[in-house]
C-alpha cells in the first residue's frame, strides 16, 4: 500500500534547497556541490530508501539542477521530489 503524506516519517526526507545564487543547502546547513554526495550519504545513514525533498529558484539554470541531481544519484538516493516555485 502507499504512504499518505500524512503517514511519511519527516526523518526519512532530506531537503535540499539550491537558491538563485546556486548556494546549496542540506536542511539548513550550507553545502558544496563538490560535497554534495557526501553529505547526503552522512545524513541518509542507513535510512531504508529515504526520499530527497529539492527546492529549486525557477531562476536556476537547468544544468545546475542536472548537476545536484546527479550528486543525489551519486549518494545511491532515487527516491526524489523536485519543488521548481521555490521563493524567498
Amino acid at each position: 500500500p502507499l504512504s499518505t503524506p500524512a503517514e511519511i516519517d519527516k526523518k526519512l526526507i532530506l531537503s535540499d534547497t539550491v537558491k538563485a545564487d546556486a548556494t546549496i543547502y542540506v536542511d539548513t546547513e550550507q553545502v558544496a556541490l563538490a560535497d554534495l554526495t557526501q553529505v547526503l550519504r552522512s545524513k541518509a545513514g542507513t535510512t531504508r530508501e529515504p526520499g530527497v525533498l529539492i527546492f529549486a529558484d525557477r531562476a536556476l539554470q537547468y544544468q545546475m539542477i542536472y548537476n545536484v541531481l546527479d550528486k543525489i544519484r551519486q549518494a545511491g538516493l532515487s527516491r526524489i521530489s523536485l519543488q521548481a516555485d521555490f521563493e524567498e
